[in-house]
């Protein structure tokens, strides 16, 4: 009989235990502060208005490296090594020397612009002969870049020199119009590496 009253007493808690009676309160009315999500017609607005824009984006100008206010508020602002600030002022003149050469110019014009080239160079090699950027890629491009042209720049003058007096001997042809033309295209191409590595570490 005890158990009999044992079982019965057990399965009653277990009932009035599993049957709780929960949370009795109200809860607050908290409908108000999402009623935007029901009301907002608002829609995300596609970052291009016509498909036409996709295959056509907006062309950007290039960066005026030759105007000198803006390498002082834009580049050197945002870029505060001094090593970068000279780099920018020599990319403009390895440009003016690559457009001198597809243009044709002058030998008097090319030999000024390699003369500022040159001075530039020199000035960054003293100025971090003893600083980690001279272990920099574009240092030592700048260095090789700078000791060709002045290389052809040479060449150059001594060929309206010399040719004339050695044209007729083995020895002037380095002076050749074909010796110096094969110089100068070679040189083309290294300004062209240069400036891509210069403008890389800027």
């Amino acid at each position: 009989m005890k158990s009999f009253y044992s079982k019965l007493l057990i399965l009653t808690l277990s009932i009035f235990i599993c049957s709780g009676s929960g949370y009795r309160g109200t809860l607050p009315d908290i409908s108000t502060q999402f009623e935007y999500k029901r009301t907002s017609t608002e829609e995300t607005q596609p970052f291009y208005k016509t498909i036409d824009e996709t295959d056509h984006p907006a062309q950007f100008k290039n960066i005026p490296r030759e105007n000198p206010a803006y390498i002082d508020i834009i580049l050197k602002k945002d870029k505060s090594s001094p090593y970068i600030n000279d780099l920018n002022d020599v990319i403009p003149l390895l440009e003016k020397l690559q457009k001198c050469i597809q243009t044709d110019g002058s030998i008097q014009k090319f030999n000024a612009i390699a003369s500022s080239i040159i001075d530039h160079a020199d000035y960054i090699a003293q100025k971090y002969a003893d600083k980690p950027e001279r272990y920099y890629i574009s240092f030592s491009k700048l260095q090789s870049i700078s000791a060709q042209v002045r290389s052809v720049a040479t060449l150059r003058c001594e060929s309206l020199v010399y040719i004339k007096y050695l044209a007729s001997q083995g020895d002037g042809q380095i002076y050749s119009k074909e010796s110096l033309q094969e110089q100068i295209d070679l040189l083309e191409r290294e300004l062209n590496m240069t400036i891509r590595i210069l403008k890389d570490s800027t």
